[in-house]
């Protein structure tokens, strides 16, 4: 296909027809679907997915996979609903003591993968499963229930905006400060030049390791703050928080059109439609009584479909370089 005498790359748009063909047929469907109180309600909800997507895309831009991101939003929770509960740490304290050890994963995982040269499947595996098994240790495997402080944070409107979820403002800021450093900054530049070609960007001066390492810092410290917005929107934190939530974030990220090889991606509309995709898919499932056993089925499905399509995605985009 040509627009305007060039090729015109349909998996460009794919992404945002199926969300309409999904959306419009669950609103046909249910009568409940598309209402603001269900729209706000989801996106609420699915808020760490939405920061989970953003912060993995982080990291595939560079074509690195990080299994961890989940697990360290679920650490940073963790640690968060320690110090305000058994300890009385004030919550702004808390939350910035949270990604203060967010990050600290972060220069972990970047100095094991990038300076060490370790696998990083395998080392943001591993992480993951550590994380994991500290996190259940220092909550002793128990539910800790926040105060009332956080179920006001989660219940904060804003009025004009027809009780839009004030928590779901910090989801905006993170995903336009994305959107901005990829596309405006030396840095975003320097991560799809080192995701396209590691040697070309070195051999053009470009510290592709630092770039890396920076990259999953950042992943590092998005997570955390998913980990802070999971507290918040469940009001608790629970032994098996965010639990497989880093293929979901993988899947919608690959289906807002950043691809697996890095070097190809963006936060807003791509993450963004990513992941909601996925969100509404379950809203709208759960809406019309379909078994809850169901909805891992089809997220296993998509992941599959969407892992297929950045194949056919990267082969076209290989065949339109080459053309021109």
């Amino acid at each position: 296909m040509k627009r305007n005498g060039k090729r015109f790359d349909f998996f460009s748009i794919s992404n945002y027809i199926f969300f309409a063909l999904f959306f419009l047929f669950f609103s046909l469907m249910t009568d409940t679907f598309f209402t603001t109180t269900n729209i706000y309600s989801t996106l609420q909800n699915g808020a760490p997915i939405i920061l989970l997507t953003c912060a993995i895309t982080f990291a595939l831009l560079v074509g690195i996979f990080d299994l961890s991101v989940a697990a360290v939003g679920y650490a940073t929770g963790c640690f968060c609903g320690i110090l305000i509960k058994r300890f009385g740490i004030s919550i702004p304290v808390a939350f910035l003591g949270g990604l203060v050890l967010a990050v600290l994963i972060g220069c972990l995982n970047s100095l094991f993968i990038v300076k060490f040269r370790m696998n990083m499947m395998l080392t943001t595996l591993g992480m993951m499963l550590v994380i994991r098994s500290i996190g259940k240790i220092i909550t002793r495997d128990q539910t800790i229930i926040m105060g009332d402080q956080i179920t006001s944070l989660r219940q904060a409107k804003i009025g004009f905006l027809g009780g839009f979820p004030s928590i779901l403002v910090i989801v905006l800021v993170v995903l336009v400060i994305s959107q901005i450093t990829l596309k405006y900054t030396r840095f975003g530049k320097y991560l799809i030049a080192v995701g396209c070609n590691e040697k070309a960007a070195r051999n053009v001066g470009i510290k592709a390791d630092k770039v890396k390492t920076l990259s999953l810092i950042i992943c590092a410290l998005i997570s955390g703050i998913a980990g802070i917005v999971w507290v918040i929107t469940l009001g608790s934190v629970v032994t098996r928080g965010l639990n497989s939530y880093e293929f979901i974030a993988i899947a919608s990220a690959v289906l807002g059109g950043t691809s697996l090889f890095g070097g190809r991606g963006s936060f807003l509309p791509g993450s963004f439609i990513g992941s909601i995709i996925l969100l509404f898919i379950a809203n709208g499932l759960t809406i019309m009584g379909a078994s809850p056993f169901i909805i891992p089925f089809f997220r296993g499905a998509i992941i599959f479909i969407a892992m297929y399509a950045d194949s056919l995605r990267t082969r076209s985009h290989r065949r339109l370089a080459n053309v021109s």
